[in-house]
């Protein structure tokens, strides 16, 4: 580490204060255990804006120099010691949604730096993923993750230099997205032709996937053991390893989705334990979706879009922990207790 990110680091050590950070990881361990409510939720931690300025550092920037990298991650926690809270402090080795299809071989392309958003996957098509078949999967260091476990090293290096940090900011898994997802960005979109005309080659792609986001998960565990049993996802964590996201499913009916999703990520789910997050509309789904052992919560966006009554029966009803990321409180006459409002930021 350089005496420049030493300066970052020092001040969000100094800021830590040990006294609200414990009563918030004592609340998240025992939400996970469903002994605490939402309504429980303490008020958190009381402000301490930063002593020195923080830079807003571009993401295309990031992706490239693992400090920078650091300083933009760390930032967001500096935010979240900025306010009133009692959301749990975390930072990812942040490369984006194509970490799975850049090991498979995807190129990767930038954004233009005036969005700030996370490069994405250029598709192989139907000949060059039909012929991943046979090949074995990718390595552990394979595309986006030689400098995803890279920078799980230097988060290890700043967690034992730092004890509060190691202590308090969880070091969130990459994102793995979840088997289907990365099939729609190594394939492209006319994937879903394929369910219907090479139902065995998309099994057997969708096997291969699921084994590799194993061997990851697995490697990240290795690298941090202690983050065994905390699924993590942005504001929020859960009981279990695994945070999957299912947003391709949005586009299929609900027999799709039990033979093309929900027995792999089954696999993944009864393993490590975990979360499941989707974009857009999955009320069609989500019956099927809160069938899965090993799903202890489920995060959703756009609530507009779906039948909110359909969703709170098949999650807070059945026990099952829902988030929402929104601005404003469902209706309906349910136990919000098991349901967090995250907001957007």
């Amino acid at each position: 580490m350089t005496n420049a990110l030493k300066i970052y680091l020092d001040d969000i050590e100094n800021r830590l204060n040990p006294e609200f950070e414990d009563e918030i990881l004592e609340f998240w361990r025992l939400w996970g255990e469903h002994k605490k409510t939402s309504f429980d939720m303490p008020k958190g931690r009381v402000p301490k804006p930063s002593v020195i300025e923080w830079p807003c550092v571009n993401i295309n920037d990031a992706i490239k120099d693992d400090e920078l990298m650091v300083i933009r991650e760390f930032a967001g926690v500096s935010k979240r010691l900025s306010q009133s809270n009692a959301f749990p402090l975390r930072v990812r080795a942040n490369y984006g949604v194509a970490n799975v299809a850049s090991a498979f071989g995807c190129p990767l392309f930038e954004m233009p730096r005036e969005t700030d958003t996370l490069p994405n996957a250029v598709k192989l098509g139907e000949d060059a993923c039909c012929a991943l078949i046979e090949k074995p999967i990718p390595d552990t260091y394979a595309g986006n993750f030689e400098g995803i476990f890279r920078m799980g090293k230097l988060y290890r290096e700043i967690c034992a230099a730092y004890p509060r940090i190691g202590k308090y900011v969880h070091i969130e898994q990459p994102d793995l997205q979840g088997p289907m997802d990365n099939l729609e960005l190594l394939w492209g979109s006319d994937l879903f032709y394929a369910l219907y005309d090479m139902p065995e080659e998309i099994h057997a792609l969708l096997d291969k996937i699921t084994q590799f986001i194993s061997q990851q998960l697995d490697a990240w565990l290795e690298l941090f053991p202690g983050n065994a049993g905390t699924a993590s996802y942005f504001r929020h964590r859960e009981k279990g390893s695994l945070a999957l996201r299912d947003d391709s499913a949005m586009n299929l009916s609900p027999a799709f989705f039990e033979e093309f999703i929900a027995q792999y990520d089954q696999r993944l789910l009864k393993k490590y334990g975990g979360i499941v997050h989707f974009c857009g509309k999955g009320d069609h789904f989500i019956p099927l979706l809160s069938k899965l052992e090993g799903l202890n919560g489920i995060n959703m966006s756009q609530p507009h879009l779906n039948d909110m009554q359909k969703v709170f029966a098949n999650t807070i009803d059945k026990g099952i922990h829902l988030s929402l990321s929104i601005n404003h409180t469902p209706e309906g006459s349910h136990d919000f207790g098991n349901l967090l409002l995250l907001g957007n930021d």
